[in-house]
């Protein structure tokens, strides 16, 4: 869900039901709805609560004082009680108890870290009141925030307080590329699928785009001016998450440049400590779903396997390190902001596109079209004919979707180039088809074009039903 210009309502219809038919239950029930920072979890609470008794509670990072302060009022604002006052989070929890002798009651505790940052016994209050009081009337918690790390480890995690009685728990994931049309619906399917590579999948970061302006300007106006609502929206997400952010910057700096190995990027950084430490920070950012590990999508056994790369998850965060970060003295003014624009972003714009941000826009698409278990890049060693002799030579493809057998069922090529694919694009998928499909059925190859296809591979793909092709118009 996220809140446009115009405040309407978008998306998160799935959660919002799961929400619904949980709420429609009438029993007494813990949950916890937990995502990264701009991923549009408190506007789907606060649609949820709308026509219910509720009280949604955003807690601020304030002292223990002010915050049951906070709770107190919005308590009495929720009750129609024009005096209340609570000392402690128990009295707190009493009063919503109390409250919810008369029906059914919705408890939010949205930012909920920073209850617990204030009062680290809160957990631990919350399990007891909610055995000896909450699990037996109809009351409804939902313990909400957006620090990953805290929630996976305090709230989620096998050893949380909370673990035994919560009812479920969602990991609120960003929108898929498609979901861009919701905010930019005139805009063309090639300048959707270039805003998902800079402004990512974050609802929060796309409802700031103005679909009346152009995507430069919007590029300009929203994350390379200085003024610019995402112009330091990396920083803050990092600095919220990690306590010393410096070395992660530096981290994430080069996996954008493409030093995707634990030594490449070791290399680079020089940070103390080489790969291992490295590595140990590479772990933290996965936590964060910051960065993702990448194997190839056939690997059976991933904890052993040394073809591990790493890339980083977020498309906006990629844009940003690329583009923000390394030119930072060029944006200190607008003036130097529109150069940057004009001289170095545009021009490098599709290329940008290209890798990885088209790919996983096909990627996401191919999972739905064949149904598949597993989708994801794949790369290794081939054995070819090269000069009159069989040569072992490394191949790489954009797009290959598995079954629940883990065997291949399609594989896919996609090319984000000024230039339709031809036939030798083919080729080579029926190349690697072969070498993939290991005795078994040939799997589909499908071809991904942001600029169509020539004569002759459209030719081939009506004489060939496994052979689909496929343009930006269809993905987006």
């Amino acid at each position: 869900m996220s809140l446009g210009a115009a405040g309407a309502f978008r998306n998160r219809r799935e959660e919002l039901a799961m929400l619904e038919r949980r709420w429609a239950e009438r029993t007494s029930q813990l949950f916890v709805l937990w995502g990264r920072r701009r991923v549009g979890k408190s506007l789907l609470l606060l649609e949820f609560a709308r026509g219910k008794r509720h009280l949604y509670f955003e807690a601020t990072s304030g002292t223990r004082a002010d915050q049951l302060v906070d709770f107190s009022q919005r308590l009495a604002e929720a009750t129609g009680r024009t005096e209340l006052s609570v000392a402690s989070w128990r009295a707190a929890l009493d009063a919503v108890a109390d409250w919810a002798q008369d029906g059914p009651v919705l408890l939010v505790l949205d930012e909920f870290q920073f209850l617990a940052r204030e009062s680290p016994d809160v957990g631990s209050i919350l399990n007891v009141w909610w055995r000896e009081r909450g699990e037996r009337l109809p009351i409804f918690v939902v313990l909400s925030g957006s620090e990953v790390g805290f929630f996976e480890r305090e709230v989620v995690g096998y050893s949380a307080t909370t673990y035994g009685r919560r009812a479920g728990q969602l990991r609120l994931r960003p929108f898929s590329p498609r979901d861009v049309g919701l905010f930019v619906p005139r805009w063309s399917a090639e300048d959707r699928i270039r805003a998902y590579a800079v402004f990512g999948h974050m609802p929060y970061y796309l409802a700031q785009l103005r679909p009346a302006r152009s995507l430069a300007q919007n590029v300009l106006d929203l994350v390379l001016a200085p003024d610019g609502l995402l112009h330091e929206e990396a920083r803050l997400l990092l600095d919220q998450e990690l306590a010393n952010a410096a070395g992660f910057f530096s981290v994430l700096r080069a996996i954008a440049a493409g030093q995707t190995r634990v030594a490449q990027i070791a290399e680079r950084t020089g940070i103390a400590g080489g790969s291992s430490r490295v590595s140990q920070m590479l772990d933290t950012l996965q936590r964060l779903w910051l960065v993702d590990k990448q194997l190839p999508v056939t690997v059976a056994n991933p904890e052993r396997s040394r073809q591990s790369r790493y890339r980083i998850a977020d498309p906006y965060l990629r844009f940003w390190f690329r583009f923000v970060l390394p030119s930072r003295d060029r944006l200190i003014d607008r003036a130097g902001a529109e150069r940057h624009l004009h001289a170095r972003v545009l021009p490098q714009l599709d290329a940008f596109v290209s890798k990885p941000a088209f790919e996983e826009v096909c990627q996401q698409w191919l999972r739905t079209e064949v149904d598949a278990a597993a989708v994801g890049w794949w790369w290794g060693r081939v054995r070819e004919h090269r000069s009159g002799a069989l040569r072992d030579v490394d191949r790489e493809l954009d797009a290959v979707a598995l079954d629940d057998d883990g065997a291949v069922i399609a594989i896919g090529t996609c090319k984000w180039t000024d230039e339709p694919v031809d036939t030798d694009e083919l080729t080579k998928l029926d190349v690697l088809a072969l070498h993939l499909a290991d005795g078994g059925a040939r799997p589909a190859r499908y071809c991904f074009s942001r600029s169509g296809f020539t004569r002759q591979l459209r030719a081939a793909a009506r004489r060939d039903p496994g052979i689909r092709l496929v343009t930006p118009r269809e993905l987006v």
